[in-house]
């Protein structure tokens, strides 16, 4: 396993360095969408993750410094019709979580969603909700080890998004 310097939520000093890494990420993992207008919640950080207790953005460090990867807690906002959750309020969204091409598989990415774990339970959170796609190779293995199972598999959208969620 890579050693991993750190794992810190993500302040205001950081901020540049890590969206810059999202940003990359981003378009070598979705390559199709639209990457001349940062996400909303890069765009309004303050807002998604700093302002508010219940939001958190971590990322791990090599020793150098540099980002090696991402994760994201956000409260679920309810925006799939199809899913439902017995309580949304204390459902959590897990986000952006990118691992270097380069440092995949040596338990950074397990590291980060511990890291999210904790920060959910820690503020109430009872449930931690993610969607990915069929797509991106090793995912859906990834995350059943984690814990999470495969909640809604949409056959009929041109994502063929898979939604998943882990009791906490």
């Amino acid at each position: 396993m890579y050693r991993v310097e750190t794992i810190r939520k993500v302040g205001k000093a950081e901020y540049n360095q890590v969206v810059e890494f999202v940003m990359r990420l981003r378009k070598e993992i979705f390559p199709m969408l639209n990457h001349d207008q940062l996400p909303l919640d890069l765009l309004h950080f303050d807002q998604y993750y700093l302002d508010t207790e219940k939001s958190a953005f971590f990322a791990a460090f090599s020793e150098d410094g540099s980002v090696l990867g991402t994760i994201g807690v956000l409260p679920y906002d309810g925006r799939f019709e199809k899913l439902e959750h017995d309580d949304s309020a204390q459902t959590a969204e897990i986000i952006k979580c990118y691992i270097d091409p380069n440092y995949r598989r040596l338990g950074i990415g397990t590291e980060l969603v511990k890291e999210a774990t904790r920060f959910s339970r820690h503020v109430g959170y009872r449930m931690n909700y993610l969607h990915t796609h069929p797509f991106l190779p090793g995912a859906v293995p990834f995350w059943e080890a984690q814990g999470y199972g495969i909640r809604l598999v949409e056959t009929h959208s041109v994502w063929k998004t898979i939604h998943m969620d882990r009791q906490l």
